[in-house]
This record gives structure tokens, C-alpha cells and sequence, in this order.
């Protein structure tokens, strides 16, 4: 405890540096009054004098009850002083600050910095922090201070001495705002393969309400413990002092000036492409495709703003599709573990609408409680989803907003709130019934609405590659025999600056050359599309705007400000690539951007149109359409029954199509 002398010394030192450091800001508060605090520099307080900054970081609520007392005696003299101020600290030095996993017993009660995401929050509720009680015997007024999360209740009345009954005079009670929240650790500041560890902040008066779940927060706080209920182990908890949003960036990671000297070494090669999809697991043999196009959605390609305030995406969205055992969750934990900043690695089968987007939970004492999902914890990032089929269609169908919008929007329970979600998504899917088979529609073979499917700026198809064999089979043998010499040929450490460093400094504008290459190629397939009669659309607005962001994707790599005509040919190349694989209309051999955006092809619908043509014809003439009949007159009409059992199958389950009688078909 200080003594009553050293108390008088600290507020003298207090109100001198106050009146020296923060006359302007106490000036603004005391005439204006509109704020509630007053938020002090570390640095300019342990300038003023360290052995007063060290107390505030060794006693720190006895010593911020003393300063809090100093400063409303100064402002005690203005005008507009309405209520108490609190007094704040932040930026505290380097050694105070420490990871959520680290706090031992040694910390508590101490004054220490803290950096997390968001992950839940409660509603803002008051609290008790003065009670008043009353005598039911004499009437007289018995004032405690709250402890914490206790009621504390007087033992004796002061005036008449007896041990109550005593009546909580709430009016006279002095309350605070009050609300929890939980953050946790930052995935790019933990070791490998670990898992990130949560802790609940205590947040009072004006600290309230100024967060969202996924933000990402530093809170000078001072570890403390209470009982856990009959426990013998004690609850640690945070009571914040100060709370400041920060900007989540992907590239917070620490660059020397050696490896900015390694970086741009790299980016003048002429071969860094290819030494970059070497880099991507190289464990898993080819791919190269696949490996380039994962590059450029790591270095992704910045954001547009417009002026009216709207926003286009710069982040790039893959899916691999494809047969069991052909490497893609490797692929995809690799992406997570060794070569993003900053990932959120999730699995379909366990993913849900709330674990993706955000929850809004029911928590006993605590009342709704809005919580982030994966997508808005890996804002600035990139989210990882394997297994993707496996998600339950409504859960997928949550998605929309935050691939497209890249936020998330929340209106559950009389909480309405959106979150970031500014993220990458790499996902990965297997086919419905196991294998691949290239002669079948995509859509009747994978279990991902097309609205989705149409969002992804790439889709690639993994085969189980017989051609390949030996070499595959060579290549993993290799690895079995010496694992030590299958490695990058960028160490992943300097890799992940590489790609942190490029996102942080490069913003590539289109050249002339291409822009030129670019719309080309665009107007050119859409113009043969539009001369041939009856043609498929071959690509829409969304493969351009993928195009463009690849481009520049491309440029970055390059730690170029300028996007150049082989970079613009670059994104071409995966672009087409990708719509050669998922876009091909198996009837015509044409691209159809339909099959990707409404999972039915030009030649599908024709043939869709044909059937139903039939079956009114028929209905109309005899009352219902007999399946031999439809089927004669449909090849005819140079269908085949292939066709025929597909498309009235189709129709059933749309609902376009019943059948009154076995055999028998009408129109809805």
C-alpha cells in the first residue's frame, strides 16, 4: 500500500503532468464534454518520470483510483464537468505486452498489453459498483463497494447496531455500463500447429460497444482471478483499462531489412514463377496450374473503391474438385500451415451456417451474445474449406454475401450488426459418387448450388491421372527415401514475408498493353457467340473481373505497380484453363458460362424446352402425357432416352412436371 505522504507526492507529480502533457485534451473535456475519459501515452508518462510510470505498471488500480481522483479535481472547475472521467493508459512498451497463452500467476494484478480478435460479445447491461442499503430498523443508509462479481451485503448497521434487515435502495446505488467480451489469440502469432487460446475482457463505462466480433483489438488490461464456483483452481479474466481497434492486416508479419533485400532479389528473376509453384507443397507432385493459381490468390490483388463508397472485391475465391487420394487436403493444409499469414482452416463436414458466418447465442446471465464464424476471423486472410460438398446446402447458401459483399450481415434475435469478412476462400470438393466422370454435367455431379459455383473465380477439376503413374509413384518414393531433400526452393519463412511484403507495398494499375489483351479476348468470345445463331454465352462480367484480378495478382508478384500484357495473359491462361474444365458444354464441345452460373447448359434448357413441349402437346390432346409417347416423339426430335429419363427425372424433382398415374406426366 502507499502511504498517505507518498499518496500526496503522486498526485502532486499526477496534476504536473497532466497540466503539462494534456492541458489541450482536458480543456476539450471540461468545456465541450463530451467525452468520458482522457487516454494517456505510456511513452509520455514514463518520459515525465519512470519511477511513477513503473508504479502504474506494478500497482496499477490502486495508482489509475489516484489519477482518476486528480484528474476530475482539475476538471471539477469547468463548466460542462458533468460525471466523473476516467483516467486511461495505452501504448504501453514491448516487454508488457504478452500472448493470451502466456499469462501466469506472476502477472496478475498487473498492467499488461494484449492483442486478439474479437470472437463474442454481449449485450451491454449495467452494473452494480456502489450499493446503498437501508435499515429496516432505523432507516439509516449503509454504503458498500461491489467486489468484482459479488454482492457484498453490510454484517451491522452503524447507527443501531443490529444485523439487519437490510433493503437495496437501487436509485441510490451507483451503476456502470458493463459487457463482456472474448477474444482470442491471432492465428498469424501462433508456432505451428497450434490452437488458439480465448480469454473473457471485462469492459466498463465508455469501453463499451466500440468493438464487433472479428475486429481485431489491443487492450491494456490487468489479469485477474476469482474463484470458479467450489473449484480449487482460479478464473482468470481480463479487466480492460484501455481497448483500440486496430486494422487487421494479412501482412503483420516482422520484415528485416535483409529480407526486403532477399524479396526484391527474388522478384527480378525471370524463373520466379516457376520457383514459386515449386514452393507450393512440393511433396505433391504437378499440379502446376493449380499451384500458380493458389499463388496469385495469396498475393491477391487490392481492392477497388469507388467514390459512391462501393467496394469490388481484390480477393480471389478457388475450388478444386475432384476424386479421394489425389492430394487436395494437403494441398489446402499446406496453403494454411507453411504459406499464409493469416488462415482459417476448416472441414464441410463440420462447417455450419453460424460456424462460417456469425451465431447469436443464448448465454445464461448474459442475454444474446453475437459471435464471429470462420470467414469474418480470417478478414484479411483466407479461409480454407475442405470437404466442401459435404456442407449441408443451407449452410452453404449463407455464403453469398460474404464472397460477393465480403461482409456478413446479422439480424438474429434484436441484434442487427455486420462484419468484415475480407477474405480469400480456398475450398476443396470430391464428386457426388466418388469418381469423376467427364461425360455428366457438372451439376449433377457435385452438391454445391450453382449460385455458389458461380462465385468461385476458378474452378480446376483434379483426375486420378493414370498417364502420370510412374512418375507419381516415383516422386512419392522419393519422398519416403529422403523427405529431407523434398523441400521449396523459397524457404516458406521468407515465402510468407515474399507475399505479406508485396500485399503491404504493391498496388498495380492496368497498362495499356492490358487492358488491350484483356478486353480482346473478352469481346472477341462474346462476339463469336453473338455472330453464330443460337450460341451459348462463353464468359460473363464475373470471369472478367476474375481476369483482372488474377492480372494483378500477377503484377504484384513481381513487386510490380504496373500490371504488363504477360501478366494479363497470365490470368487468360487459368481463366481459360478453368472454363475449359467447368464451363465445356459436353453436347456442343463450347464454352457455356451457364453451366457454371445456373447449372444448366444452352443445349440442356433446348432440350428441357423440347421434352416440355411434348408433354403439353400430349396433355392437351389426351389428358396426360404417356411415357412411350414422349419418349417416341422426342427422338423424333433427335433426343435419345438417355436424354429423355434424365430431363423428366430433372423435371419431377424441380416440381415442373407431377405424375398423376405410373407412367403418366402432366405440366405444373
Amino acid at each position: 500500500m502507499v502511504a498517505e505522504t507518498e499518496i500526496l507526492l503522486t498526485e502532486q507529480k499526477i496534476e504536473e503532468f497532466l497540466k503539462r502533457y494534456y492541458r489541450k485534451e482536458i480543456d476539450e473535456i471540461g468545456f465541450i464534454g463530451d467525452k468520458f475519459s482522457l487516454v494517456v501515452d505510456f511513452d509520455k508518462l514514463r518520459l515525465y518520470d519512470r519511477m511513477l510510470a513503473e508504479e502504474f505498471l506494478k500497482n496499477p488500480e490502486e495508482m489509475l483510483k489516484i489519477a482518476e481522483h486528480v484528474l476530475n479535481k482539475i476538471l471539477a472547475s469547468y463548466p460542462n464537468y458533468r460525471r466523473r472521467i476516467n483516467f486511461r493508459l495505452e501504448n504501453l512498451p514491448e516487454v508488457r505486452k504478452i500472448f493470451i497463452r502466456d499469462i501466469r500467476n506472476e502477472h496478475l494484478d498487473e498492467l499488461w498489453s494484449f492483442e486478439g480478435i474479437v470472437r463474442r460479445v454481449t449485450d451491454v447491461r449495467p452494473r452494480i459498483t456502489y450499493l446503498v442499503y437501508e435499515c429496516v430498523n432505523c432507516g439509516s443508509r449503509v454504503g458498500i463497494e461491489a467486489y468484482e462479481d459479488k454482492i457484498a451485503k453490510p454484517h451491522l448497521c452503524p447507527s443501531c447496531e443490529r444485523k439487519g434487515p437490510f433493503n437495496l435502495i437501487l436509485r441510490e446505488s451507483k451503476l456502470v455500463d458493463f459487457q463482456k467480451m472474448v477474444i482470442q489469440e491471432s492465428q498469424e502469432g501462433l508456432r505451428g500447429g497450434e490452437h488458439p487460446k480465448q480469454i473473457t475482457v471485462y469492459l466498463e463505462d465508455d469501453l463499451v460497444g466500440k468493438v464487433m466480433p472479428g475486429d481485431k483489438v489491443e487492450v491494456v488490461a490487468i489479469p485477474k482471478a476469482v474463484l470458479d464456483k467450489n473449484n480449487v483452481l482460479l478464473k482468470i479474466y481480463l479487466k480492460a483499462i484501455s481497448i483500440k481497434p486496430i486494422e487487421v492486416e494479412f501482412e503483420e508479419i516482422e520484415i528485416t531489412h535483409e529480407d526486403e533485400r532477399r524479396i526484391k532479389e527474388l522478384a527480378k528473376r525471370e524463373d520466379i514463377f516457376d520457383i514459386l509453384i515449386a514452393s507450393v507443397a512440393p511433396h505433391i507432385y504437378g499440379y502446376e496450374e493449380i499451384k500458380e493459381a493458389i499463388i496469385l490468390q495469396l498475393f491477391s490483388s487490392p481492392p477497388i473503391i469507388l467514390e459512391d463508397g462501393g467496394r469490388i472485391r481484390g480477393d480471389s475465391h478457388i475450388i478444386l474438385i475432384g476424386e479421394p487420394a489425389t492430394g487436395k487436403s494437403q494441398l489446402l493444409q499446406y496453403v494454411a500451415k507453411n504459406l499464409a499469414p493469416k488462415a482459417i482452416y476448416t472441414s464441410g463436414k463440420g462447417a455450419t451456417t453460424a460456424g462460417l458466418t456469425a451465431a447469436v447465442i443464448r448465454e445464461e446471465g448474459e442475454g444474446f451474445i453475437l459471435e464471429a464464424g470462420a470467414l469474418p476471423l480470417a478478414d484479411k486472410g483466407i479461409c480454407i474449406i475442405d470437404e466442401f460438398e459435404k456442407m449441408d446446402s443451407k449452410d452453404i447458401v449463407a455464403l453469398h454475401e460474404g464472397m460477393e459483399q465480403q461482409q456478413i450481415s446479422i439480424a438474429k434475435a434484436g441484434i442487427v450488426a455486420t462484419l468484415k469478412a475480407r477474405c480469400s476462400i480456398l475450398a476443396a470438393a470430391n464428386p457426388k459418387y466418388g469418381r469423376f466422370d467427364p461425360y455428366r454435367n457438372i451439376s449433377e455431379q457435385i452438391n454445391i448450388p450453382a449460385t455458389i459455383l458461380s462465385r468461385f473465380d476458378l474452378i480446376f477439376f483434379v483426375r486420378d491421372d493414370l498417364s502420370q503413374t510412374r512418375e507419381i509413384a516415383r516422386h512419392i518414393l522419393d519422398t519416403a527415401e529422403n523427405p529431407h531433400e523434398i523441400k521449396p526452393p523459397i524457404d516458406t519463412e521468407l515465402l510468407k514475408k515474399y507475399i505479406a511484403y508485396a500485399r503491404k507495398n504493391i498496388n498495380p494499375k492496368l497498362t495499356k498493353e492490358a487492358r488491350e489483351v484483356i478486353e480482346d479476348f473478352y469481346v472477341k468470345l462474346r462476339e463469336t457467340a453473338m455472330q453464330a445463331e443460337d450460341s451459348p454465352i462463353p464468359l460473363t462480367a464475373r470471369q472478367l473481373w476474375a481476369i483482372i484480378r488474377l492480372a494483378r495478382a500477377s503484377a504484384r508478384v513481381r513487386l510490380s505497380n504496373e500490371v504488363t500484357k504477360e501478366d494479363a495473359e497470365r490470368a487468360i491462361r487459368l481463366v481459360k484453363t478453368s472454363l475449359m474444365q467447368a464451363g465445356i458444354d459436353l453436347d456442343t464441345g463450347k464454352i457455356d458460362i451457364d453451366k457454371i452460373m445456373v447449372g444448366v447448359t444452352k443445349s440442356q434448357r433446348d432440350k428441357i424446352r423440347i421434352i416440355t413441349d411434348i408433354i403439353r402437346e400430349l396433355q392437351k390432346e389426351f389428358g396426360n402425357a404417356e411415357y412411350g409417347e414422349i419418349l417416341k416423339e422426342a427422338t423424333n426430335r433427335g433426343l435419345s432416352e438417355d436424354d429423355v429419363e434424365k430431363i423428366i427425372e430433372m423435371l419431377k424433382n424441380r416440381g415442373d412436371i407431377y405424375e398423376p398415374s405410373p407412367g403418366h406426366f402432366r405440366v405444373v
